[in-house]
């Protein structure tokens, strides 16, 4: 599906300007290690308006929780409705929001300005390559060590640059190659995106289910989303191989009506508690969307539906996930291959 002429556009520009300012500000790659002792408070900038890009930073803030455990850990994104899924990762201090309207309201950009320079970083950390947001903030924002990813023609106001990785193909682990400016490897740390809920917050969500119980969404971007009637037939198919699933449809905000009136619905704004409650499921099933990565983040055993797109930028990454292409398969194939996956990992 082509992409829209201001899309393009905007794309275009990017490119242009992240070439001519790396013409006018060129940065040398410094692979040397940054002084671990030095670092003492940190802030993360990944300005995105998506929910799975910013799920995809979970893997280096988990990482530098383990390389910087007495650090102070802040973490700039887009959109205000994703804070709350971060924020209440337990080494997270603060969560920043840059919404698109805040560039409306020149004052309050100059005092969160200010109030980032006064929290005095040791270092920023910027896992973005090609983001001119991402950037800009790097650029203005006072930090000893500023780190990110190099490349040519791209404009990276760096003072540690990392060469961007060629050898890792999901979007959610390149960041992690960061880490070797401390002289640690991506395997050294967690493969895989963790919300890091605690039993805590597990007890609080008073929802015990009888049965095994699976979560399904509906909803997914343009190409991405499977029709309906194709969930019921999926559902049908699955209930003949095992009688004893109960399922539970979890509604977009922006589209709450049900499946089918014999199932149970769960529509939730807060994406923290959303997550929380997903990851009191024994799996979840959807397509390539946003809650596939919330639900795999959550550690529940997540099976991504891709209908169009390829799993290996994109896919999960839990050790009992599952990313399954349906293209030339038929929704029997599909059912089966889901049923012997929740099987394998209920009784691993």
């Amino acid at each position: 599906m082509a992409q829209a002429l201001h899309i393009q556009f905007r794309k275009k520009l990017s490119q242009l300007t992240h070439r001519l300012l790396s013409k006018l500000f060129p940065i040398k790659v410094d692979e040397k290690s940054i002084p671990k002792e030095d670092i003492k408070r940190i802030l993360v900038v990944r300005i995105n308006y998506r929910i799975g890009n910013i799920l995809f930073t979970t893997p280096l803030l988990n990482a530098l929780e383990k390389e910087f455990p007495n650090a102070i850990i802040d973490v700039m994104i887009g959109a205000t409705f994703v804070t709350p899924l971060i924020e209440a990762m337990p080494q997270i201090n603060k969560v920043y929001s840059f919404p698109r309207k805040l560039l409306k309201q020149p004052l309050k950009v100059l005092n969160l300005r200010k109030e980032l320079k006064n929290n005095h970083y040791n270092l920023l950390v910027s896992p973005s390559l090609l983001s001119s947001s991402d950037s800009f903030f790097t650029l203005l924002t006072p930090a000893t060590y500023k780190l990110g990813f190099y490349a040519p023609d791209v404009f990276s106001p760096l003072t540690h640059a990392i060469s961007f990785p060629t050898d890792i193909s999901h979007e959610a682990l390149k960041p992690l190659a960061l880490m070797s400016a401390f002289g640690k490897t991506p395997q050294e740390f967690d493969n895989f995106m963790n919300l890091q809920i605690s039993q805590q917050e597990r007890d609080a969500v008073s929802i015990d289910y009888t049965k095994p119980t699976i979560g399904i969404f509906r909803d997914a971007r343009n190409e991405k989303k499977i029709e309906d009637k194709w969930w019921r037939e999926l559902l049908l198919e699955l209930n003949k191989l095992n009688l004893k699933l109960n399922f539970i449809d979890i509604l977009d905000p922006n589209n709450q009506t049900p499946l089918q009136k014999n199932i149970e619905t769960l529509s939730e704004k807060n994406l923290r508690i959303l997550a929380v409650r997903i990851a009191k499921l024994d799996a979840f099933i959807c397509g390539d969307t946003g809650p596939m990565h919330l639900a795999s983040a959550s550690l529940t055993p997540t099976i991504a539906l891709f209908k169009t797109t390829s799993p290996s930028l994109y896919g999960t990454l839990g050790k009992r996930d599952l990313s399954l292409e349906m293209r030339g398969k038929d929704i029997k194939e599909i059912a089966l291959e889901i049923d012997e996956h929740l099987k394998r990992v209920h009784h691993q």
